[in-house]
């Protein structure tokens, strides 16, 4: 889950990024929520993928 929310992560950096139109400086609003719904759908699945390697790291632990 860690890689899958990097990797929407920076797909959606890439799209925010090139949602600006350079000729007429104005940004594509479709794209640009676009961009930002797959960098908040990044972002969570990153924190969650981590939150539960942490949880299984932590039940393989032996306890004293």
């Amino acid at each position: 889950m860690i890689r899958n929310g990097l990797f929407l992560c920076s797909i959606g950096f890439l799209i925010v990024l090139y949602s600006l139109n350079p000729s007429s400086l104005n940004y594509d609003l479709l794209s640009l929520t676009t961009g930002i719904f797959f960098i908040g759908l990044g972002g969570y699945l990153f924190f969650k993928g981590k939150k539960v390697a942490e949880e299984e790291a932590t039940k393989d632990e032996v306890k004293r």
